[in-house]
Order: structure tokens, then sequence, then C-alpha cells
């Protein structure tokens, strides 16, 4: 099968590679459409993952199935979530494999989905594979996973509709965490970002208000936007020094900053800053798929416009780049 395989920093070639073999357990995916998320970018800058295939933002049509899977069959529509865990951790051996300190992870750690084919181990319905009606196409099926984590986080951050929320980084997770955010009712959310296209996005995801981060001063703006008081929950979702320091300087005393972002490189931090105002500060790992597609299927969540551009597995290297540099890139897919 053709595959996307990493080869050193923002060096990605499409290869000929040997097809995966089911295995107890395990499904195999035909994949229709695989998305670049920010983890595939970080490891694409850096390139310390030679060798491997990424992608874990899929979706696509169930071709094998292993021994011991139960409800699943071959041409089952699906989106899923590749791991393995390590079943020997404190939590493995409570059968919590979902919190394995040593989980493995498709696209990370073994091969992922930017290929023709794909293996799923563990695989059970509801768990780490689920179907997606005719309604979804399968562009946005491999969107679910992004606006998963999008879901996950305001479930964590237990918001209420009056509540006042804002959403710093407006790329397809934080736009993911609007569109929920508007799902559940909130009725006050700002969006700040610094590519006019992704504040587009914010606008036409239901955003209230978007700040241009380039622009303005983000602080002062949200503040003047709350009355002076903050919100009540920050999510920071773009991953710099910068943003983490507003995030903790807009939240209200008592409030809570929701950590979203993946930090490609380390930052430093006043403790004094979260303590002098009760803050609540949340790490966000993990998605949660079924409220997910509840909200696609019911209308609530619409990641079509989301996906700014689409490349065949061919043009890898060209994806890449765009979703890397091209500053009206939002999500870019790979179609197989």
């Amino acid at each position: 099968m053709k595959a996307a395989v990493l080869r050193g920093k923002r060096d990605i070639r499409v290869e000929t590679v040997p097809d995966p073999k089911v295995e107890p357990g395990s499904v195999v995916i035909k994949v229709r459409a695989c998305g670049i998320c920010g983890t595939d970018l970080h490891a694409y800058r850096l390139g310390d993952k030679v060798g491997l295939i990424m992608g874990h933002e899929f979706s696509g049509d169930v071709t094998e199935v292993g021994a011991g899977v139960a409800d699943i069959k071959k041409g089952d529509r699906v989106v899923a979530v590749g791991f393995r865990p390590c079943g020997e951790c404190y939590w493995c051996k409570q059968g919590l494999t979902a919190r394995c300190t040593n989980m493995k992870l498709a696209g990370e750690h073994f091969a992922g989905a930017m290929a023709e084919y794909v293996l799923v181990p563990n695989a059970g319905l509801n768990r780490t594979v689920f179907k997606i009606t005719d309604a979804v196409s399968y562009e946005q099926g491999a969107t679910v996973e992004p606006v998963s984590v999008g879901s996950f986080s305001v479930r964590r951050s237990k918001i209420a509709p009056e509540d006042a929320a804002v959403v710093i980084g407006a790329g397809i997770i934080g736009l993911g965490i609007v569109q929920v955010l508007k799902a559940v009712g909130v009725k006050k959310v700002i969006v700040a970002g610094r590519r006019a296209s992704r504040l587009k996005a914010a606008k036409i995801s239901g955003a209230d208000m978007v700040i241009d981060a380039a622009k303005e001063d983000t602080v002062a703006a949200i503040l003047n936007a709350t009355n002076g008081l903050g919100a009540d929950v920050v999510y920071e979702c773009a991953g710099q020094q910068t943003t983490y320091d507003q995030a903790l300087q807009i939240a209200r005393g008592g409030g809570k900053v929701i950590l979203v972002a993946l930090y490609e490189q380390p930052i430093t931090w006043k403790p004094i800053t979260a303590t002098n105002k009760n803050l609540t500060m949340i790490g966000i790992l993990g998605g949660h798929f079924t409220s997910t597609l509840e909200y696609m299927n019911a209308g609530k969540v619409n990641t079509k416009p989301l996906i700014s551009h689409t490349f065949s597995l061919d043009k890898a290297p060209e994806a890449f780049r765009t979703q890397a540099d091209a500053p009206d890139a939002i999500k870019v897919m790979l179609k197989m």
C-alpha cells in the first residue's frame, strides 16, 4: 500500500509499505480521509520520528475484523482511535486501559492513518471504533477526533450557559470548542486569534466576538468585553508563552483555565498569578467521540467550513507544507 512516511525535518515521502495484518482484537480500516494535526506538525518540523506513518484523525471503511471483536463488521463506515495500552501499569491492572500511563498511540508511536489502510488494535464499538451515519461525509468524519478534544474540554470545564468563555487560538480544536460551547447554550463566547481566515471561521462557528490578536491588545479587549471581570473559563488552544500568560491574566478570580494546547517549547510561569486569583487549571488529554457525533448528527456542529484544503495521498508533501505555512490553512485533509 501507499503511505506518507516521515524521513526527516519537513521531509514527508510517499512510499510503498506492507499492508497491515489484522490481529486478534483488532480491525483494519480502508482509510478514506485523514487530517493533519498539530501533533503531526510538531514531528514534521522536528523530524524526530523518522520512519513513522503519522495520522490519527481519520475515517474509513472496515475491511477486516479480528477474532474476538464484536458488533463491528466489514463495510462499516467508521472513525476510530488507535492505542495500545501497556497492560502493566496501575490503571491497566484496574481495567481502566484508557488511563494507561505508558500508552502507545497510532500515528505517534506506531503506524497511523496517512496510508491506504490502518490497523486499529484494541477495537471495541463505541470505545475505540465509532460508526458514522451517511449524513457525515468521510472528510467530516476525519474531523471528529479534533472536535472530540474540544467536546471533552467543554465537558471537563463544567461551564454554565451564563458564563463568559474565551477561546485563545482558532485552529480546528479551538473552533470545535466554539461550536460545542454554542451547542450547550453558552451565551458569550469570545475568540482571540491571529489569522483572518480563522477569525472568519470563528464567526461562522458561532463566536459572539472575535479579537485579532495581531492588531489588538487581547487582554484589554477581553477585560473591556467582560466589564473588567475577566472570563469564567479560558480555553488555551494556542500553546505559546504569550497566550499562556494571557490566559491567566484574563481569567476572572475563581475562574478556570483549560490547557488544551500542546506546547512545542517549554514555558515558564509564576504560580502566584494562579494562586492569587484562586484559579483552577485543568489539563486536557483525550476526546469524547460519542457527544461529538451526537452534535454532528443533530446539526449542532458542522466542520465542513473548517476543512480549508484537500489533497490526494500522493500530494502529502504539499499538504504538510500547506498546513505548516499557508496563512489561510485551517484543517488540511488527505483523501485516499
